[in-house]
């Protein structure tokens, strides 16, 4: 979700991107790059791995919330809708109790 979210920034290419505002578009950059360095503790299964991947989705989700009611255009609308599943989706697998057992495991 990091490496998505940092390449789908709403950029120039949607129309209705430039009333986007400035922190709504380094927010996710921020939260990419932290989601990245979560994901890549989760692969080695550590702890912080996994309590960083449910606080970055848990922001990812609440950040494209507003989106789905209030982003300008439909296009954008469409992705903050995918900006909540997602995350949500995410959460839901790590605290499955087969994933949790996968890190006391380690």
């Amino acid at each position: 979700m990091g490496l998505i979210s940092l390449v789908s920034l709403p950029g120039p290419l949607l129309p209705g991107s430039e009333e986007v505002p400035a922190v709504v578009l380094y927010g996710g950059i921020v939260l990419g790059i932290v989601g990245l360095v979560g994901a890549d503790g989760l692969w080695m299964l550590k702890k912080w791995g996994f309590w960083l991947t449910v606080v970055i989705s848990v922001l990812n989700l609440l950040s494209a919330a507003p989106g789905v009611v209030f982003a300008p255009s439909s296009a954008l609308k469409a992705l903050a809708a995918v900006g909540v599943v997602v995350p949500a989706l995410i959460i839901v697998l790590v605290v499955l109790p087969s994933s949790r057992q996968a890190l006391t495991a380690s």
